[in-house]
């Protein structure tokens, strides 16, 4: 029986992950996180409360796992230290990387692979707390984890998509097909970008398990080539909703202050942050989601929580105000 840690696993991905993992009784589970989110969950699974980033992290040190999935990692301090304790017998260390490791200001070309070129990360970006230095810290994790000498599996997803996920940021524009119909485009939607489906990535992170590999790093993604006005007929189909888009240039937008994906999720003004997916699909034979399929579920979820008004993004009264300028604008330019 494999004795598996899991560095999370209580929040989006780790929900989605344990719930897979639970279903098989060869495995022996145990989670390690704070306890803070959704603490009662899996109440069957062995969890250790502590904080990764302080001396809680000796805890899992009284164990010989067999693998170690890292769902928590932002900082290689954490990293180095749990390298440093753990038994190097063990099978394999799967670390959730992420594509903003990849240097998108250097090399602007599409559906990058694995060995393009990565971001930099210095001394003290490496132990900044903010979002800025969030794929910079990233690399540095996977240099820390590549020269460990440790079996190791690292996985780079894109924007993660689907059930349990509390970012918004996919989930704004499914909001404002299901609620609202007039849709601010930026760009006519049409700009591309890669998404991962989370049931996807659950099975990348099992096949990893199952799979004999050498170590290695994979892009995982659902779909390494698609646009907001994609995701929106999809799902406009799905819930037989009817929208009218009012299309925005990039120089509206930043006229106006509104900054790519914060300001409109999955806006990027061009199509560099697109990530081959095939060397995953060949190594480990992995099949992917339908994205019909997998929108369909993800609307059922948020059916289910009742459509609450998204944390991210534009609000209702500035989207609209942005809408009304730009009619008024067209109207002038007539």
């Amino acid at each position: 029986m494999n004795k598996i840690l899991i560095l999370g696993g209580t929040n989006f991905i780790g929900r989605n992950l344990m719930e897979s993992l639970v279903l098989n009784d060869d495995l022996e589970l145990t989670i390690f996180n704070r306890g803070k989110t959704n603490p009662n969950l899996f109440p069957q699974i062995t969890k250790i409360v502590g904080d990764r980033n302080t001396t809680d992290i000796n805890l899992i040190f009284n164990s010989n796992w067999d693998y170690i999935i890292d769902l928590s990692c932002y900082y290689p301090n954490s990293l180095t230290q749990i390298l440093k304790g753990i038994n190097p017998s063990l099978k394999r260390y799967i670390f959730i990387s992420t594509c903003s490791v990849y240097d998108n200001d250097s090399e602007k070309t599409i559906l990058r692979g694995e060995n393009s070129l990565l971001k930099s990360c210095s001394k003290m970006e490496s132990v900044d707390t903010t979002l800025d230095t969030y794929g910079k810290r990233k690399v540095h994790c996977e240099k820390v984890l590549k020269q460990s000498g440790i079996r190791y599996s690292i996985l780079r997803p894109a924007l993660v998509y689907g059930q349990y996920d509390n970012t918004d940021r996919f989930y704004y524009w499914l909001y404002q097909i299901k609620m609202d119909h007039d849709l601010l485009m930026p760009n006519n939607g049409e700009s591309l970008f890669s998404v991962t489906y989370v049931k996807d990535l659950v099975n990348a992170i099992i096949k990893t398990i199952n799979t004999d590999l050498i170590s290695d790093t994979y892009n995982i993604t659902s779909n390494p080539k698609i646009s907001i006005s994609e995701i929106i007929n999809t799902t406009s189909e799905l819930l037989n909703q009817k929208y009218k888009a009012h299309n925005a240039s990039s120089n509206f937008l930043k006229n106006n202050n509104i900054s790519e994906w914060t300001d409109l999720p999955l806006w990027l003004d061009s199509d560099f942050f697109t990530f081959d997916n095939s060397k995953i699909l060949k190594d480990l034979n992995l099949k992917i989601s339908d994205f019909e399929t997998s929108i369909k579920d993800t609307l059922s979820y948020f059916d289910k929580l009742g459509w609450k008004v998204p944390n991210y993004g534009l609000s209702e009264e500035v989207r609209m105000k942005l809408i009304d300028k730009l009619k008024k604008t067209m109207s002038y330019n007539k």
